[in-house]
């Protein structure tokens, strides 16, 4: 009988905070997956900087501490970090450019705003600067080189993004962070402390099914491309199929986004994440 192998830091650090990413890697080459667990562990890093400080300024501080370890990697300075040593082996050899993993820190500037996005765009442009891009940083790391797949690949992170942001919503609302467009919760007759206090209503749930169906047309747009992601590349691509089977508990939910079978406590299952596969999404 042969052991276990043991989980890198960042393979088992993405386990435990990002599972879904975590099982969709495992469908990528065996020589591939040490790469994106590298990634989703950096994305994970800079993603929790508003959960991590007290005051705004101590996330400023901590997204700067990110930039300027990036910096020193290019200058051939590694500083001892569990993530920032596997990260520098690949931005040292080509795989990821700075600048990409710079986008993803910029982003999480937005988070600490505490700001709600105005409309629908303004949480897109989040959205595509955050999920969006890594899925396309993912599929690179997988060897994606064209433009066309590089697309496919932002569809289905974009997909998965929104729909991650309906799951969320007990987890932002505990900490009062709201991300829902505040247009249509003015269009759905929903306030700030229907948010905050978990309220069941029909305003509430009205709203969420209209999100949802807009997440619901994504992921078909993002499946009208998947042809043009390269098998090898799948991997970057499988949350969207996730995010589908999150959408279907939602709806069986009546459209409560404050389910306990539907928000994050609740992520995907290993037979789930298999079935995706299969389905090619």
């Amino acid at each position: 009988m042969t052991d276990t192998p043991k989980l890198s830091y960042c393979a088992d650090y993405v386990r435990r905070n990002d599972k879904d990413r975590f099982l969709c890697s495992l469908f990528a080459a065996p020589e591939k997956r040490e790469g994106l667990f590298t990634l989703y562990a950096f994305n994970q890093e800079v993603s929790k900087t508003r959960e991590m400080v007290s005051e705004t300024m101590l996330g400023h501080i901590r997204l700067q501490w990110w930039r300027d370890t990036l910096a020193e990697i290019s200058q051939g300075k590694i500083r001892k970090h569990e993530v920032v040593e596997p990260l520098s082996v690949l931005i040292q050899s080509g795989q990821i450019e700075p600048r990409d993993l710079e986008i993803l820190i910029a982003a999480r500037e937005f988070d600490l705003a505490d700001k709600a996005p105005a409309n629908q765009a303004e949480l897109d442009h989040y959205i595509d600067q955050t999920s969006g891009h890594l899925a396309v940083m993912a599929a690179e790391l997988l060897g994606v080189t064209d433009n066309d797949a590089r697309h496919a690949a932002r569809l289905a992170g974009n997909a998965y993004g929104l729909v991650g942001i309906l799951r969320a919503m007990v987890f932002h609302g505990r900490a009062k962070r709201l991300y829902l467009p505040q247009d249509r919760m003015e269009k759905h007759g929903v306030g700030q402390g229907d948010i905050f206090e978990f309220r069941k209503t029909d305003a509430v749930k009205s709203l969420t099914r209209e999100i949802a169906d807009l997440a619901q047309d994504r992921i078909a747009e993002a499946r009208k491309f998947r042809k043009k992601l390269p098998s090898n590349a799948l991997a970057a691509a499988l949350p969207v199929v996730l995010a589908d089977g999150y959408l279907r508990k939602l709806a069986k939910a009546g459209f409560d986004p404050f389910s306990a079978e539907f928000g994050l406590a609740r992520p995907a299952s290993f037979r789930l994440t298999v079935k995706a596969m299969l389905h090619r999404y």
